[in-house]
């Protein structure tokens, strides 16, 4: 009988290759980031560009190398207090950096406010969840409408999600209104237990339908870029 730890290897390569299928390659095609790791696209990446980050966590890795490879500015949201504390331990360590992580204690959602429950951790290490109707706290959140009208934008170049449930719900809208957005990188919350994989695949067959080709995906991440601009 085989170990387990071969059938885990053969699982992970299975798993690989079938992955593999959806990432075109594309020569500015880039994985960045330390341990929060997200694949893209960098071409037009200047100062001037766009992004939006929905969910901090612990490491703000990605979002820190965009910076300081590309001089950009990136909103970010999180209203966990691990999300607070990851920010203020990086903003305390890089001076100047205020002028490019713009940071907002509130959560990302379609609407003013939403309930969260916690995921895990103790204290400062909190982080959250969207919650089901029964159970959560009610939190201010912000929508990518309102962000966008506050700052003036009329497109986004990038817009990064890792929000623990809300990803649906904000896609969704943003497809609705018909927002303008070039590069999608999201994580699908599937594998908790009250978000079916028929929600995943309902929300990716809404932005192909508009638009967007997936050019990476990696278990739960996605990377999607809008048809018009590659």
């Amino acid at each position: 009988m085989p170990s387990p730890g071969l059938l885990q290897n053969v699982r992970n390569k299975v798993r690989h290759n079938f992955d593999a299928a959806f990432c075109k390659s594309f020569s500015d095609k880039e994985t960045l980031g330390d341990g929060s790791q997200w694949t893209m696209l960098t071409r037009d990446m200047n100062p001037d560009t766009v992004i939006y980050s929905g969910g901090v966590g612990e490491d703000i890795s990605f979002e820190l190398e965009l910076i300081h490879r590309f001089g950009v500015k990136v909103h970010i949201f999180d209203p966990s207090p691990v999300g607070r504390n990851t920010i203020a331990n990086a903003l305390k360590d890089s001076v100047g950096l205020e002028k490019y992580l713009l940071f907002k204690p509130v959560g990302l959602a379609s609407t003013a406010i939403a309930k969260f429950s916690t995921g895990g951790g103790n204290h400062e290490s909190v982080w959250l969840k969207a919650a089901t109707q029964e159970d959560g706290e009610t939190l201010p959140c912000t929508t990518i409408p309102a962000e966008m009208y506050a700052n003036n934008h009329d497109h986004i170049d990038l817009l990064k999600m890792d929000i623990e449930g809300f990803e649906y719900e904000i896609l969704d809208s943003c497809l609705r209104i018909g927002l303008n957005i070039k590069q999608i990188c999201v994580e699908f919350h599937d594998f908790y237990p009250n978000i079916s994989k028929l929600k995943t695949f309902h929300t990716i067959t809404h932005l192909k339908q508009n638009g967007f080709t997936l050019i990476h995906k990696h278990r739960h991440d996605h990377t999607f870029y809008s048809s018009d601009h590659l």
